[in-house]
């Protein structure tokens, strides 16, 4: 079972992880951000999104199945693009485009870092592993120190 020290360092860490996950993400529709969660159980911590192509924003998407038309059509309508075919048609020769070749980050060989530069093996050592060998340090000096107190 967690300390309650323990779990605090856990929800601290998940949550500053998340913070900067969502600092990364373009924002479209804020979907995605709100995807993200986590949870801390007798096993550990485990940082989520509910959605299931999450990862495809620091991977890109590989060629072969044309993305959801509608998800595109709604990015498109969103930002200032200007042209002279419908939003819908633009986003059918995006989507397309996609299917047969990739996303350019795909493409470009993925790591966009919107999750590797957030949780990685430095910021894991860091900002939780210090973290937890400093409260457990405290908590053996703590507990030998009332132990040498005691009659």
């Amino acid at each position: 079972m967690l300390t309650g020290l323990t779990q605090a360092i856990l929800k601290n860490f998940a949550e500053e992880v998340i913070k900067d996950i969502k600092s990364k993400i373009p924002n479209v529709t804020g979907e995605s951000a709100a995807s993200l969660g986590y949870r801390i159980d007798a096993q550990g911590l485990t940082i989520f999104s509910s959605k299931k192509y999450f990862t495809v924003l620091e991977t890109g998407r590989k060629p072969g199945k044309r993305p959801p038309i509608d998800v595109i059509e709604q990015w498109v309508r969103q930002k200032p693009i200007t042209s002279d075919i419908s939003p819908r048609s633009l986003a059918f020769l995006i989507a397309r485009k996609i299917g047969e070749e990739g996303s350019l980050l795909y493409r470009q060989g993925g790591n966009s870092g919107v999750i590797s530069d957030s949780i990685n093996e430095q910021v894991i050592k860091e900002k939780l592993i210090d973290n937890l060998s400093d409260s457990f340090r405290d908590y053996v000096i703590n507990e030998f120190i009332k132990k040498s107190a005691e009659p």
